[in-house]
């Protein structure tokens, strides 16, 4: 019935309307004057976003964002796109941590701002048709310097990798020591496996070496310097199909998520130092490789019963090649760093398309 919710539909707006709502059943603030929402004047649709102030009167006026993107594909050719992973379980995830919080406001002593972003799905990524966009547009640079921390979600339900249960990547971390330090701080979860992973590792494009490609709406933050987190159960095969549906969802892992997204969120609120080393180009060689050695691990574990057999062999070779890597005392050169990237495109492409013959074009 909601068909897909693009960005200016009828749909769409029933989705604001609904966030709008719940943010004001918990109590909080419109962060926009008055007003909840956020119309994006250059495009379609609109944000919504409402604030938590925090308790401490000296890091009050610091913002922690918590982040999610409501709209999706909509209908293509007869044919609709519910989205129910991409990005419902986000937004959902983003309610409810704004619920709890919401119930106990001196737990947080920085602000917490909620906002669910419209228009990330739409092909103009990059502008300010984008809602996230828009939104930092519309920031001035005062309010900008405000933001300790942006957490973005994109895909929060999924099991892409089942001889990897659990999986959630955690990615931006490697772009500061106090980012890293507040993952590796984190409370363990039972049943939930947080894996730190470099955004080099999936922004990279197949036969373009200099280019990158975004995948959610933490690059608008990015550009603007602001650090961020992003959180992410990968792209599953329902991912940007008819066959997103609720059904799809792994109910248990959404739990899990939620509880480490609280748990994050207070850590950002209460704990983060402010961050004042922030390299948004800073990489981390240990993290990527470890990263791509525990999808390797997972898919070659439990590989996909479609999986194509010259697919598995790339995957069994790419294995010993990130080990030898991984034995080396000096750091990767371009071309072997290039080549990691490639191996971690393959993999992701064998456990989300895994009949695909493009995964050994890679």
């Amino acid at each position: 019935s909601m068909r897909g919710r693009d960005a200016g539909s009828h749909e769409g707006a029933r989705a604001i309307a609904y966030i709008e709502n719940e943010f004001k059943a918990y109590g909080l603030q419109p962060w926009f004057g008055e007003a909840y929402q956020q119309p994006i004047t250059t495009g379609a649709g609109a944000n919504v976003a409402a604030l938590l102030p925090g308790s401490d009167t000296t890091r009050r006026h610091e913002l922690v964002l918590v982040t999610a993107h409501h709209d999706h594909l909509g209908v293509r050719e007869g044919l609709i796109y519910p989205g129910a992973d991409d990005n419902i379980s986000a937004v959902a995830l983003m309610l409810e941590t704004a619920r709890i919080l919401a119930k106990h406001p001196h737990a947080v002593e920085r602000s917490i701002l909620f906002i669910s972003f419209d228009a990330e799905e739409k092909p103009e990524g990059g502008t300010d048709k984008m809602g996230s966009m828009f939104f930092i547009s519309q920031m001035s640079p005062v309010e900008r310097q405000r933001i300790a921390l942006m957490i973005g979600m994109d895909l929060m339900a999924g099991e892409i990798i089942p001889g990897l249960p659990g999986t959630l990547f955690i990615l931006g971390a490697e772009k500061s020591p106090h980012l890293s330090r507040l993952i590796q701080s984190r409370a363990p979860i039972n049943g939930l496996r947080p894996l730190p992973f470099g955004l080099a590792m999936v922004e990279a494009v197949p036969y373009c070496p200099w280019c990158i490609r975004p995948v959610s709406d933490y690059d608008s933050f990015r550009q603007a310097d602001i650090p961020f987190l992003f959180l992410s159960t990968g792209r599953s095969r329902y991912y940007h199909t008819p066959f997103d549906t609720p059904s799809s969802l792994h109910y248990d892992k959404l739990e899990r998520n939620a509880a480490y997204l609280l748990d994050l969120t207070l850590g950002a609120a209460n704990d983060l130092a402010w961050i004042d080393n922030y390299d948004q180009d800073a990489r981390d060689q240990k993290v990527d490789l470890a990263g791509v050695a525990n999808l390797l691990g997972g898919v070659l574990k439990q590989p996909p019963q479609d999986i194509r057999g010259d697919t598995l062999n790339s995957l069994h070779k790419d294995r010993v090649i990130v080990a030898k890597f991984d034995e080396q005392s000096d750091p990767l050169s371009w071309f072997e760093y290039r080549r990691l990237q490639t191996i971690s495109l393959r993999v992701q492409c064998a456990a989300a398309r895994p009949s695909w013959k493009i995964c050994n074009w890679l």
